[in-house]
């Protein structure tokens, strides 16, 4: 909450990016992508596998280059590099959401313009500054939640987000100077097995900077 305010400044269109970064989020937290920590499989469960194909196909059509999605699930991609001589740099999140509670049907509240008022999270819970009283950092943002019934999705589906929006921006801009950027959605993360067939010497990148939507919103 509060991560599309933070990062849409950052660029020069203001809130034409802000409604872009919403629009891409608020239809990746629609996919069910849920892990299986009781799977033989990997990854876990075939939805990640359907996400990360879906992505797949988005980045070739936004331009990104090297776009290869492997047997394991972990779908990658280049932004090439428009100076010389500067290290390569890689950015992962990853595509499943936890199995701890209902990932399906998800239905977020959006607030606009967020003044320090109870949220209610369906018929029963209540998301309160009372209680939580890292809300007050927050007024006069976007929030975006739960509606109750259902988890958000955003970890990690904020970082996917970022990424490809930070990342498209440089496509479009090759007059800004970066290195090479390599970037990486893993499945499997939130049972513990994210990184198990990640291959880092293929990944080619020499830092690596996971991106989280705890460090989105922080």
């Amino acid at each position: 909450m509060g991560w599309v305010d933070r990062l849409s400044p950052r660029f020069p269109t203001g809130f034409a990016m802000k409604q872009a970064i919403l629009a891409r989020f608020l239809r990746y937290v629609s996919i069910d992508t849920q892990s299986d920590p009781h799977s033989t499989t990997f990854p876990s469960t075939y939805k990640q596998v359907e996400f990360a194909q879906q992505l797949q196909q988005e980045l070739i059509e936004l331009g990104f280059s090297d776009v290869a999605l492997s047997d394991k699930g972990y779908l990658t991609a280049t932004v090439p590099a428009t100076v010389d001589n500067v290290p390569c740099i890689g950015f992962i999140s990853h595509l499943d959401t936890a199995p701890d509670f209902n990932g399906a049907n998800v239905k977020p509240q959006v607030i606009e313009n967020y003044q320090g008022q109870d949220i209610a999270l369906g018929d029963s819970a209540v998301l309160s500054a009372s209680q939580f009283s890292s809300l007050t950092q927050y007024i006069g943002q976007t929030l975006i939640t739960t509606s109750g019934d259902s988890l958000l999705g955003g970890d990690d589906k904020a970082g996917v987000t970022e990424i490809i929006t930070a990342c498209h921006y440089l496509l479009q801009h090759p007059e800004i100077a970066h290195g090479k950027i390599r970037i990486c959605f893993t499945p499997d993360e939130e049972i513990g097995a994210g990184a198990d067939h990640f291959d880092v010497e293929d990944f080619g990148a020499q830092w690596l900077i996971p991106l989280m939507a705890a460090k989105l919103a922080s």
